[in-house]
């Protein structure tokens, strides 16, 4: 009979666990579960409410795969529905479905393109009769062909760059449409003058001054484009992209990133670098993509899922609902690793000396992988630390180790960006290098570490590569391999204790043991060491004894700033989707939701910059539209936030702040008086056309005296800085008296200082000290044989937060107290606008210079009417 009969329907058991001891097992399959595998079954069973969004954390060795593929059967089974498993590649995804059907699940092989896919597997999946194994590209594409009820997104934590490139728009340096890009955002004001003077050079030395230069377009530097300006060109942006897309002019990628993005460009980030531009939301607006947001559930498998809120800005979900590791875990690991640290070794004091201890390392154990943050960084490193005739293996961006490395009794296994996907076990590979600190892989992460230095948001990021990079040659619990950590950036992260503190204990005790063994330690002796582990010795026996002991005695903990990162990530992605729609007051609401969240310690300062940043350009975006004295200075109060948390930073320095001028479209004016007589008084100044070298001296001495406290070299400091701001200062005579700085802006104002920068924190401002600023501008107009105008002002330069009572009592309305990070704020503002000066007005003369260095001044805050409101804040009378 030629006719299939219907097949019976498989038995539902229970709950996933209970799905198991009735599965079909191939002959390798486990006989049962792990203790551990079942505990976090019974507790996805025991969730209430069947929440759509569930996070389970299982690491390395612990079972994760076939944890994953219960679930998905069971609710395959359970619930009929189409379910897919997403892993990160093709490989991992075949690896996955290989093991399903090995544990009796029904499997079909969904990667690649669709036009490939085997038909009959493709209905197998939409009849629910099969679980699909699919990467990540599969569903977050501009045209996804899966429909799944039920995702399991496997490698969770490593998925942020899958997730987040479905709405990213990269136009590298040789496209047709870089120079077309950077011109409208020019145009538009979002990239001061100087920093697109710098990114149009053949390349980012032909500076013909380069002492002029300066860090804030630096070759490697991650620009902001201003938010406000791009979104006021956003459709002409647009427009531009797409004829880009039409021509040729712009890569496979980007047109499809393009698609996505498109009509919601306003609501998008655009970062610029010398080598490229990204255009992309801060965070992905998955709410509107289908394929994901429309899945029943969403299951997370991760190796490490952290508490910050990573999960949660990777896959833009408001809540994430986590099943944690397994209580004992915690005490448990993957085989053994050996931490050395070349960089800290004594006798390594050069690259040469430590790619030659990298090689030693290399001949010793025969086998390495090499893993880099880039494929330069990966070129780099291979061609100074493999020995001479050893084979290099470099497998493209999503491929498998090769089979040839794996068999080979010697060899290296070069990769880029591949922390994640390749395993290594036993023989297969007994060394581990580690180039650099795993962050950068793109733009935008590139901007918050380097530019915006919000180092805090990234950790559980940067610890997860790491942890995850360190084991891709310890696969088994016998298993062991030596990890060499190049670069001091890798040191200096790993040293401080709030990442120690928050790794598991396993791997914390092998890297507080590896700083131990390498800090200060003699070549010779850490070679020796290697030699001890590789042999598996008596020395080495002894010495784990004592990893095990730092294990035991370590609990995890949470890094500093972790609460408030997870409790801002909801109002976060709420933020993101409302301005994706259009929805500027749900936006700008849920953004300062977000703000009142992260709003704490040091650690999350740098991000909230950012975000105030953010708030504040959206309102003026939503000013544009109505309503605009509200939202001006609603947007005026967060841009004053954000230069306050950004302090210490440059990357607000070259964008405008002004709600007024960014609504009204207009650049910036100098319409204040005192203004345009410091525009004046620049233009004129020699500083202007000093000589390079003794401009850099003025500057160096600004900064070096304001980043200390000793009185000689902060004075010297406010002087240079006085200059720099266009005053004529007080000459000095060394009385007692006097004061320590008096800056003169002629007739119309004077700003006398006195810096009590050595007082802690924690003391108060002392009437004798009150008096003595306070009696300084009398000083300085008796000095010059005149009388100080009306509106001038002294300030005491201390971060002491209180005054005593009698200080208050003695003190005029004209004196104020001021923490030092204002005075450092206000010289780097200072700084970066005459560095933009001397370059754009090169050979000018005075009249012809005025108009740029007030573009100049203005894009950097560093007009007086910019930077003198933020003396005059906490006045000494008032307590």
């Amino acid at each position: 009979m030629a006719f299939k009969k219907q097949a019976a329907r498989s038995p539902v058991p229970a709950s996933p666990e209970a799905l198991y001891p009735i599965l079909s097992h191939g002959p390798d399959a486990p006989r049962e579960l792990w203790s551990r595998q079942a505990d976090v079954l019974r507790a996805y069973d025991a969730l209430e409410g069947d929440p759509a969004d569930v996070a389970i954390e299982l690491p390395t060795g612990a079972g994760k795969t076939l944890v994953g593929c219960l679930v998905a059967e069971w609710r395959r089974r359970r619930h009929q529905e189409r379910v897919a498993y997403v892993s990160p590649t093709r490989q991992l995804a075949q690896q996955a479905a290989a093991k399903a059907r090995l544990y009796g699940i029904p499997a079909v092989d969904l990667t690649g393109p669709h036009l490939r896919w085997d038909p009959a597997d493709e209905v197998s999946f939409n009849r629910g009769d099969a679980v699909a194994f699919v990467t990540y590209s599969s569903v977050f594409n501009s045209r996804p062909y899966i429909n799944a009820e039920t995702l399991i997104l496997d490698d969770a934590h490593a998925a942020e760059g899958f997730v987040s490139s479905n709405w990213s728009v990269r136009i590298g340096r040789g496209e047709l449409a870089f120079p077309m890009v950077l011109g409208i955002l020019a145009r538009a004001g979002a990239l001061s003058g100087e920093v697109v003077r710098r990114l149009r050079l053949d390349t980012p030395d032909d500076d013909p001054d380069p002492q002029a230069g300066t860090d804030a377009v630096a070759p490697g530097t991650v620009y902001l484009a201003g938010i406000a300006e791009t979104a006021a060109v956003a459709g002409d942006l647009e427009q531009a992209l797409e004829r880009a897309v039409a021509n040729g002019h712009l890569a496979k990628d980007a047109a499809f990133g393009l698609e996505m993005v498109g009509g919601s460009l306003s609501a998008c980030m655009t970062y610029v670098s010398y080598g490229e531009i990204l255009i992309r939301p801060l965070i992905a607006p998955t709410a509107f993509h289908d394929a994901f947001a429309d899945a029943r559930k969403r299951v997370y498998m991760s190796a490490t899922l952290g508490g910050g809120g990573e999960l949660e800005r990777a896959f833009g979900r408001r809540r994430i609902n986590r099943i944690p590791v397994p209580a004992g875990w915690e005490t448990q690991g993957t085989g053994r690793r050996f931490f050395v640290f070349p960089d800290l070794l004594r006798g390594l004091g050069d690259e040469e000396s430590i790619a030659d201890f990298a090689r030693d390392a290399v001949s010793l154990l025969g086998k390495a992988v090499i893993i880099a943050q880039s494929a330069r960084g990966r070129d780099k490193v291979a061609g100074s630390v493999v020995p001479e005739c050893m084979p290099v293996w470099k497998p493209g961006e999503y491929a498998a180790a090769p089979d040839e490395f794996a068999d080979a009794p010697a060899g290296v296994l070069a990769l880029a960006n591949r922390y994640d996907g390749i395993d290594l076990p036993d023989e297969a590979c007994r060394l581990v290098i580690l180039a650099g600190l795993p962050v950068g892989t793109h733009l935008q992460e590139r901007f918050l570490h380097d530019s915006a230095g919000a180092l805090a948001v990234l950790t559980e990021r940067i610890r997860t590569r790491l942890t995850q990079g360190a084991g891709r040659a310890t696969r088994n619990s016998a298993d062991y391999a030596a990890v060499l950590m190049l670069g001091r950036d890798v040191a200096n992260f790993c040293a401080k204790s709030d990442v120690q503190a928050s790794l598991h204990p396993e791997i914390r005790a092998e890297i507080a043991f590896g700083l131990e063994n390498s800090a200060g330690m003699p070549a010779g002796e850490a070679r020796d060491n290697l030699r001890h582990f590789h042999d598996q010795d008596e020395d080495w026996r002894d010495a784990e004894l004592e990893i095990i002991a730092s294990r035991d005695g370590t609990a995890r903990l949470e890094p500093p700033g972790t609460r408030e990162l997870a409790a801002a990530a909801q109002h976060e992605v709420t933020a993101v989707s409302a301005a994706w729609q259009g929805d500027w007051a749900k936006a700008i609401e849920a953004a300062g939701q977000a703000l009142g969240k992260l709003a704490g310690g040091e650690e999350t300062r740098p991000y909230q910059a950012l975000w105030h940043y953010i708030l504040a350009s959206w309102a003026v975006i939503a000013a544009r539209a109505g309503d605009r004295q509200r939202l001006q200075g609603i947007a005026d109060a967060h841009f004053a936030d954000a230069r306050a948390a950004a302090a210490g930073t440059r990357w607000l320095s070259g964008l405008a702040t002004s709600a007024a001028q960014l609504i009204a479209g207009q650049p910036a004016e100098a319409a204040d008086p005192l203004d345009v007589a410091v525009i004046s008084q620049i233009a004129a100044s020699p500083i202007r056309t000093r000589p390079g070298a003794k401009f850099a001296a003025l500057v160096a001495s600004v900064a070096d005296g304001l980043a200390q406290d000793e009185a000689k070299p902060y004075e010297r400091a406010l002087a240079g800085l006085g200059e720099l701001a266009g005053a004529t200062v007080l000459s000095r005579g060394g009385a007692d008296a006097e004061p320590d700085s008096v800056w003169m802006f002629g007739s119309r104002l004077w700003v006398a200082f006195e810096a009590k920068t050595g007082c802690g924190t924690d003391g108060e401002l002392s009437a004798k000290n009150a008096r003595e600023a306070d009696s300084h501008l009398n000083y300085a107009g008796a000095s010059v044989g005149g009388t100080p105008p009306p509106a001038s002002f002294a300030v005491v330069v201390s971060p002491q937060e209180a005054v005593h009572g009698a200080a208050a009592k003695v003190s005029g309305p004209r004196l104020y107290l001021v923490p030092p990070a204002v005075i450092g704020d206000i010289g780097a503002r200072l700084t970066a606008a005459w560095e933009g000066i001397r370059i754009q007005t090169r050979g000018m003369q005075p009249a012809e210079a005025e108009p740029v260095i007030a573009d100049v001044l203005s894009a950097c805050q560093a007009l007086p009417s910019q930077w003198l409101p933020r003396l005059t804040v906490r006045r000494v009378a008032d307590g």
